[in-house]
């Protein structure tokens, strides 16, 4: 039995090394190579390399807490300058409103200022006309007791008071007027 189990050992060992190119020897020395290089990362460098890995772990998850929180805050920022700008725009309307409101008074004030200048105008003038109308009849109703007295001299061929002769001609003019 123990030569079939060296032979099968033998034959299985020729299988490996035709299949693979390879010696038996040389894949377990390979092996135990690299179990040893495994150990000695390990023992070594594991500590460092998992120390570092955490850290650069926690300096990406610090970065990422970082943007977020600046996204947050660029977020509340973009909130308060749209408050301020809806605040700006209605501060503007209610200015604009206030002016037209502002003109529209004063454009009334302009027209009641022109509307009492024109109705003063219109007054003084109508006193004047009535005053030139009055001195116009004063001036005729002179003409016309200063024409009365010429044809009652010529009339009577005497020359009468002129004073007295104007003040029964003004009479009987304004009897006549009225």
């Amino acid at each position: 039995m123990g030569e079939a189990i060296q032979s099968f050992v033998n034959d299985a060992l020729g299988i490996v090394e035709g299949a693979f190119g390879v010696s038996p020897k040389e894949m377990a020395i390979q092996i135990l190579s690299t179990l040893v290089l495994f150990l000695i990362v390990r023992f070594f460098f594991w500590n460092k390399v998992t120390d570092y890995l955490e850290g650069r772990k926690e300096a990406m998850a610090q970065e990422y807490n970082d943007a977020q929180n600046a996204k947050d805050e660029a977020k509340g920022l973009r909130e308060e300058a749209d408050a301020e700008l809806t605040m700006i725009k209605m501060k503007s309307k209610s200015m604009v409103d206030e002016a037209k409101i502002r003109g529209e008074e004063e454009r009334r004030a302009i027209l009641n200022k022109a509307k009492s200048e024109a109705d003063k105008m219109v007054v003084d003038a109508t006193k004047e006309i009535e005053s030139n109308i009055e001195k116009a009849k004063n001036s005729i109703n002179d003409e016309i007791v200063s024409v009365a007295t010429l044809m009652a001299e010529k009339i009577i061929g005497k020359e009468i008071d002129e004073k007295k002769h104007k003040d029964m001609i003004k009479k009987a003019t304004k009897e006549v007027a009225n």
